[in-house]
């Protein structure tokens, strides 16, 4: 799991590494929240392999191991994936001696906000106000009380999703007491797979799923494997790892910060949606790649954020629209028609200029997309010819940076809100794929803070706006007309 804000390991320990006969090596292992997991060995070969002419050289010490072993001062520890004094991970409490051992059927999971998103409430407040038999007040009496929810069980992509609920408590009778409800994702397998195949395969896209449902990039909390070696008692280990940035002192989680929550979830299943997703991974994995790039929190210059978006919405329509504008037998006579008419000499370079003359250009492909997203298109754009077309020169100027087109480009405070648009509009289009009607993706836009205040932000020059006033249940807000601005 990512360590929080202000907790770090810093552990002394021997390593080795599992079949090698060589003496174990004394060093520091160090684990914090932003970096991958650590270990400085005091004798700086450590582990390396000794050349045949006993030179090392720079190679030599990018040397990689899938497995170190060591015991410290906190217990037993097994590393994954080691290379220049950093692990991908880093499993506590178990030593596996061999990538075969390192082997996981079972696997939990905690992400960011999941509680909240699931919107099942297991703790119950009651404030009562006690009075004498003359009506005064003597005291005020505050009960919590813990209501155990049963697990839920369902199956998508060959695997047993349960979801499990807790309670997690701190501090005394002299000392703030905080109760926090906790819910879990257990994820069963039919086979084993490695730690790295679990990140990949299982992992990472449940958490890019979950990013999207909650409009934010999240993070695993925690993440434990279980090693099942002692088939009378599987032992539930920890695993860390480098997080993933996210929003600093993150606020609580309410169903108008999400794009979906699961209560909006058709029959409040999870296993068709979780379904679909992983389907959706393997039909268009660029265009959730790129969307989820996007949306993640790192520095990245906006040029570069609207050309992936621009991409992901070219590769959407690419993959679920007409590739072709004519048909293929009566475009290629067309092209026929048209080589034939010209000298010989100039036939084979014509006949390159023609060969994708039948695919739709990308101001063909936005309409399109626009069109078939509607009403949720009408929600984000006033003019979906208009958008089409700042699109198409934006990115044929980034592209190419072809000075004829930067009076045509959005630029400045404009390209953030084309760019952030098309940002919105690649979502509805994944929630599409995930099974929501359309005139439910749209309600779920209308529903959401953050897409209502980018709508009616008076600088926004993508988006309709009437000047009547739009209801938020926080706040309302009015955007005054161009004819109400010139007055």
């Amino acid at each position: 799991m990512p360590l929080g804000e202000t907790e770090e390991i810093d552990v002394l320990g021997k390593w080795w590494v599992p079949g090698r006969d060589q003496p174990h090596h004394p060093g520091v292992l160090l684990v914090s929240k932003d970096e991958r997991p650590c270990l400085k060995l005091f004798d700086n070969l450590g582990f390396l392999t000794k050349p045949e002419n006993g030179i090392y050289t720079d190679r030599s010490f990018n040397e990689f191991f899938p497995i170190i072993c060591g015991r410290t001062e906190l217990g037993p520890a097994t590393l994954i994936n080691f290379q220049k004094n950093q692990a991908d991970f880093l499993i506590f409490d178990a030593l596996f001696e061999s990538e075969d051992e390192a082997r996981f059927r079972r696997i939990r999971l905690q992400f960011q906000h999941f509680s909240e998103w699931l919107r099942q409430i297991i703790v119950d407040r009651t404030i009562t106000f006690w009075k004498d038999d003359k009506g005064k007040p003597i005291g005020n009496e505050l009960v919590y009380k813990y209501r155990s929810l049963p697990e839920e069980t369902f199956l998508a992509n060959d695997l047993e999703f349960k979801i499990l609920f807790g309670l997690n408590t701190q501090g005394g009778i002299l000392t703030p007491v905080t109760l926090t409800p906790m819910a879990y994702l257990d994820i069963a397998a039919n086979a084993p797979k490695s730690v790295i195949e679990w990140w990949l395969d299982i992992i990472r896209p449940m958490r890019d799923l979950f990013s999207l449902a909650m409009d934010r990039p999240i993070d695993i909390s925690r993440f434990s494997v279980f090693d099942e070696r002692e088939t009378t008692k599987p032992k539930e280990c920890r695993v860390y790892f480098k997080g993933r940035k996210t929003k600093e002192n993150d606020k609580e989680l309410i169903v108008e910060d999400t794009l979906f929550a699961k209560t909006d979830i058709e029959g409040g299943s999870l296993g068709p949606l979780v379904n679909n997703w992983f389907r959706i991974i393997k039909d268009i994995p660029m265009v959730c790649n790129l969307y989820s790039s996007v949306t993640s929190i790192r520095e990245q210059y906006l040029e570069e954020e609207f050309l992936s978006l621009a991409q992901a919405a070219e590769l959407y329509h690419r993959s679920r629209f007409n590739n072709a504008i004519l048909p293929r037998d009566e475009w290629r006579d067309r092209t026929r028609r048209i080589i034939d008419a010209v000298p010989e000499s100039e036939r084979e370079w014509l006949r390159e200029k023609l060969t994708w003359s039948n695919s739709p250009t990308l101001q063909n492909r936005l309409e399109e997309l626009l069109e078939a997203l509607e009403p949720t298109t009408s929600l984000l754009v006033a003019d979906k010819v208009g958008f089409a077309t700042t699109v198409k020169h934006t990115r044929n100027y980034f592209t190419h940076w072809d000075g004829k087109q930067q009076k045509k480009a959005a630029t400045h405070s404009d390209l953030y809100f084309v760019s952030t648009t098309l940002m919105h509009l690649i979502a509805a289009c994944l929630l599409i794929e995930l099974g929501f009607a359309s005139n439910k993706v749209a309600q779920l836009f209308a529903r959401n803070h953050r897409i209502h205040n980018f709508r009616w932000n008076s600088d926004n020059p993508v988006s309709p706006k009437p000047g009547q006033v739009g209801e938020s249940a926080f706040y309302s807000i009015r955007v005054a007309t161009d004819s109400e601005k010139e007055e």
